[in-house]
């Protein structure tokens, strides 16, 4: 019976020891992976912050896909780099004035980058009344429109008519994923950063004024007469009832004024006043899709736009107007387009993958910041579930083009 009982005692000693080693194996597991999460999420915080750190020092009064920031520039980001012993880092900065904002976009713009009409009216109407609530209240798992604007590119998954391959693309089309964003502002300011004539500012002032001012800017562009005529152009829009300019391409009304003087003035001249401008594309960094969906923009201007920064960037609006109304475009796509690009953006896109130096634990943070004169401020920062794709190598180490 004592043997026995010493048989049945080591046996239940061996199996609570087995138990308790495999608990503590576990604690040890499950220890190691909570670490590696949370060395993972400060090596992303890293990069951010390090991408933020270069957005801030970066040339303001112009941004082309070859600037430090850029996935494709030289010495990009795009690699794998080492924070100390901790672990690794990479990192993509995208131009948010590379694509289109959904919260200010119309519906020609819409239409176009969906494809359907439709889509258009449902995206308008998800951000706006929100008059088809009763559809989604019919819906399996029913929610409702939010009524205001849209917090996140994903939320479009959400729209009527938009499907998974119209909002991640197809091997043969891209998504709407890499085309939209929620937020793209750029400053108003001319290609030497200072801050663009705002048109309507001079209610109030007298017609010399007016003159001496605007002279003292664009002098070279425009002459008293075409001044006088401008000046004439705001008194009778006053007259009228209007408010003043309500865009630049009220210019190619004004009698006696041509367009290759407005062209050569557009960089210095704004009728919005505001710091900052709202949902324009700059047209050095936006993608042939992107340029193609904006107003009066065909798909072959979009490419011979493309073609042309790849040469040499555009470096004011004046440059980027002159080639889209001698480019092909016209009379009609210079109208359309004019009050909706740049080449400039204070808006940019980073996402950021972290991994510790051992393990095989990674994350991810997207984050949507704001850059000034002063700071780079994050207006909003998610984790993503997946890694970043695989780094983009370059043929050429030397650039495609140099600024003037």
């Amino acid at each position: 019976m004592v043997l026995i009982l010493a048989i049945f005692a080591v046996a239940l000693l061996l199996v609570l020891s087995v138990g308790l080693s495999a608990a503590v194996r576990a604690e040890l597991l499950a220890s190691r992976t909570s670490l590696e999460r949370m060395q993972s999420l400060f090596l992303a915080e890293a990069g951010i912050n390090q991408a933020r750190a270069i957005l801030l020092y970066e040339d303001l009064n112009v941004d082309t896909l070859e600037d430090p920031w850029a996935v494709e520039a030289e010495g990009s980001l795009d690699r794998p780099q080492s924070i100390g012993d901790a672990g690794y880092c990479r990192v993509r900065v995208y131009d948010a004035c590379g694509r289109i904002d959904i919260n200010a976009a119309g519906f020609d713009t819409l239409a176009q980058l969906t494809g359907d009409p439709a889509i258009a009216t449902a995206i308008l109407d998800w951000r706006g009344q929100g008059t088809r609530e009763g559809y989604y209240r019919t819906l399996p798992y029913p929610y409702l429109p939010r009524r205001g604007p849209f917090q996140s590119p994903g939320e479009l998954l959400l729209v009527e008519g938009v499907t998974p391959d119209l909002y991640f693309g197809t091997p043969d089309k891209p998504g709407l994923v890499n085309m939209v964003t929620v937020i793209s502002e750029s400053l108003n300011t001319d290609a030497n950063g200072k801050r663009r004539i705002g048109l309507n500012e001079f209610r109030a002032w007298d017609e010399p004024s007016f003159q001496k001012m605007v002279a003292d800017r664009v002098g070279e562009a425009l002459t008293m007469y075409d001044l006088e005529v401008i000046w004439r152009g705001l008194a009778r829009l006053i007259e009228s009832g209007q408010e003043g300019y309500t865009s630049l391409a009220q210019l190619a009304t004004v009698a006696g004024l041509s367009y290759d003087k407005i062209v050569r003035a557009v960089d210095h001249l704004t009728a919005d006043s505001s710091n900052l401008l709202r949902g324009r594309v700059n047209v050095n960094t936006a993608p042939v899709e992107v340029l193609a969906a904006m107003p009066g923009c065909s798909r072959q201007l979009a490419e011979t736009i493309v073609a042309q920064r790849g040469n040499q960037p555009f470096v004011s609006l004046s440059e980027a107007a002159e080639l889209i109304y001698a480019g092909g475009g016209g009379l009609q796509a210079f109208e359309l387009m004019i009050d909706h690009v740049t080449t400039k953006s204070s808006c940019f896109i980073i996402e950021s993958m972290g991994y510790p130096q051992a393990g095989r634990g990674y994350r991810t943070l997207r984050a949507l910041v704001r850059r000034t004169r002063q700071q780079v401020e994050c207006l909003r920062q998610t984790e993503e579930d997946a890694p970043l794709p695989p780094p983009i190598i370059r043929v050429s180490s030397q650039p495609r083009y140099g600024r003037s």
